[in-house]
């Protein structure tokens, strides 16, 4: 099934009605001088990119100037319920990620669902990883230290680009990075408190509940093979964020399928806290910074 127009307006009614929690955290921060001016310490550049059956994908590649040879390079996916495109923040993050692992970030601006539902966004995920890592030798950086991550649905991407690796035997991550991640789109339908996720699942799904068990878009319906070899996971937990006990969840599956899986918990802090600079924000970029510099190679 498809949502009709009117089916669509609905939705994003619900959304425009529930919304202002991202607008609430963008003006009621300070953004440190110092953090501003690591955009100014970088090497910045927007590529526009076409694959086959898929609608072009924006990505901007952001690079230390320092980086020695070797270098990591991590693929990002920024956050906003898989409706809202990225935004300047996630500039912000990836230069100062860039800088602090001393390589270079690949942020992928993939397809929003009010326009191009799943599966767009997980087949641009998976096409600019490998083209990513395509260019290491080009860029200096090394092919062992590629890894992935994201927040909110992009947390979801990346743990679905992990997936798609395993299954083709394609590419090989060293780490999957997962900040409040959107890994279960099917709970909000299985009760009607938290229609802001309901919404954002559907307008995902296209209007198809099943759709939303699918491993693919709610990664925690992964069998226990589809997880047998995934890479060593950081997994960054908001306190006060709706997707704890998922995040949760899908930790434990990891750490049953035979990986290594580490928890970075920020009980005071909100969904959305490492991006929008509120709460522990600035630890927890520390911590992704620590665990992509002290990921080892990936695993042959």
């Amino acid at each position: 099934m498809s949502l009709s127009k009117e089916q669509k307006q609905e939705l994003f009614d619900v959304l425009g009605r529930t919304g202002g929690h991202r607008e609430v955290m963008k003006t009621a921060r300070t953004i440190p001088a110092e953090y501003q001016a690591k955009l100014e310490r970088v090497e910045r550049r927007e590529e526009r990119l076409s694959f086959e059956g898929m609608p072009s994908v924006r990505v901007i590649v952001t690079m230390d100037p320092g980086r020695g040879a070797d270098c990591p390079l991590h693929v990002n996916f920024h956050g906003g319920g898989f409706i809202f495109p990225q935004d300047g923040d996630d500039d912000l993050y990836c230069a100062n990620v860039a800088l602090g692992i001393h390589g270079i970030v690949v942020d992928v601006d993939y397809a929003c669902s009010d326009t191009d539902p799943y599966p767009a966004a997980v087949r641009q995920a998976w096409a600019v990883t490998r083209w990513a890592a395509a260019h290491c030798a080009e860029w200096g950086a090394d092919a062992k230290r590629v890894s992935v991550g994201g927040h909110s649905a992009g947390g979801n991407l990346a743990a679905v680009t992990a997936m798609e690796a395993l299954r083709t035997g394609e590419l090989k991550l060293n780490l999957v990075v997962l900040d409040y991640a959107a890994n279960d789109n099917y709970f909000a339908l299985e009760g009607e408190e938290n229609i802001r996720s309901r919404a954002f699942s559907l307008l995902y799904a296209d209007g198809d509940a099943e759709l939303l068990k699918d491993p693919y878009v709610s990664p925690v319906f992964a069998s226990e093979d589809q997880l047998k070899g995934f890479p060593p996971t950081l997994i960054v937990e908001a306190g006060q964020c709706p997707f704890v006990e998922t995040n949760r969840k899908f930790g434990a599956m990891l750490e049953k399928a035979g990986s290594p899986v580490r928890f970075a918990r920020y009980p005071e802090s909100r969904h959305g806290f490492t991006v929008r600079m509120n709460g522990d924000w600035q630890d927890a970029q520390q911590a992704i910074i620590d665990a992509i510099n002290d990921a080892g190679p990936a695993a042959e």
